[in-house]
Order: structure tokens, then C-alpha cells, then sequence
């Protein structure tokens, strides 16, 4: 395993642990650690939201881990499509934009994003350079919201 895939994972076992390392003495939390949540609306519409993610939030049964390079410059026509599965995406390098389903455009950096848009129209995403990022999936019944919450 290479030094930039451990460095990866870490970084996202502290981002899914609610920002603290298991063994890590609890302490006033110096930033707050969010999500953006990408999900689809009852008309079949989509959404997104940022959760603050609470220190109280427990480890995540991941499933299954993928990553992908892409390149791409935000030029092509949109691709409408629904996320594959309820995923965590973490963006490694560059930035891309997710457009919703009314027209809201969000950048995204080295966010921590949750995709659960798995009905409807979906979304768009355009890569705004070479990307790199890191999908974690989840069981089909992690509920984003609870977990962010601390429940």
C-alpha cells in the first residue's frame, strides 16, 4: 500500500469518526466538522444540504472502498444521473461543481460529501480540472442525517 492510500484512509477515518481518532482524549472542539448531503426530494427533485457532523457521531460500517482520477474542465454538456448507491465522496485533489435538480450550483473542494440522490432526476457534476476522488460506501440503511447528528 502506498504512503498517499494510508494517508487517504486516515484522513477519512478521522472525517467519518466526527473528526476525533479512536483513543483521542475529547476536547473542546477547536472547528466543526460538516457534510454536504445530496439527496432527492419526494418530487423527484434534488437537493443538498450541509449537516454539522456531531462529536458524538460513531464509526461507520464501510462496505466497500473505491477512488478515481479524472480529468475534465466543466465544458461538456451536463449528465444528468443518480448516485449508484448511498457513498461517501471525498475529494482528494482539485474541485469539481454538483448542480441540483433547481438549479443550485455547489463547488466542492476537499469536502466530505454524502451521495444519496438515488431517485429522480439526480444531479450534474463537472470536474473543474483533474480530480481525484475517494468513494466510501455505506449499507443501504444508514440513515446520513442520524449519524451526523450523534443517534
Amino acid at each position: 500500500m502506498q504512503r498517499r492510500d494510508l494517508l487517504a484512509m486516515s484522513g477519512a477515518a478521522l472525517l467519518l469518526g466526527g473528526g476525533r481518532a479512536l483513543g483521542q482524549a475529547t476536547a473542546a472542539p477547536t472547528n466543526t466538522a460538516k457534510v454536504i448531503r445530496v439527496y432527492a426530494t419526494a418530487d423527484g427533485g434534488s437537493r443538498v444540504e450541509e449537516l454539522t457532523i456531531s462529536p458524538d457521531a460513531k464509526p461507520i460500517d464501510i462496505t466497500r472502498m473505491t477512488a478515481g482520477a479524472y480529468r475534465g474542465s466543466g465544458a461538456t454538456a451536463p449528465d444528468w444521473h443518480t448516485a449508484p448507491r448511498k457513498q461517501f465522496a471525498i475529494n482528494m485533489t482539485g474541485e469539481l461543481e454538483v448542480e441540483l435538480s433547481d438549479g443550485t450550483r455547489r463547488k466542492i473542494g476537499s469536502d466530505l460529501v454524502f451521495l444519496e440522490d438515488l431517485t429522480g432526476k439526480g444531479h450534474v457534476t463537472r470536474a473543474l480540472g483533474p480530480i481525484t476522488n475517494v468513494f466510501l460506501h455505506v449499507p443501504v440503511e444508514f440513515d446520513v442525517v442520524a449519524w451526523a447528528a450523534g443517534k
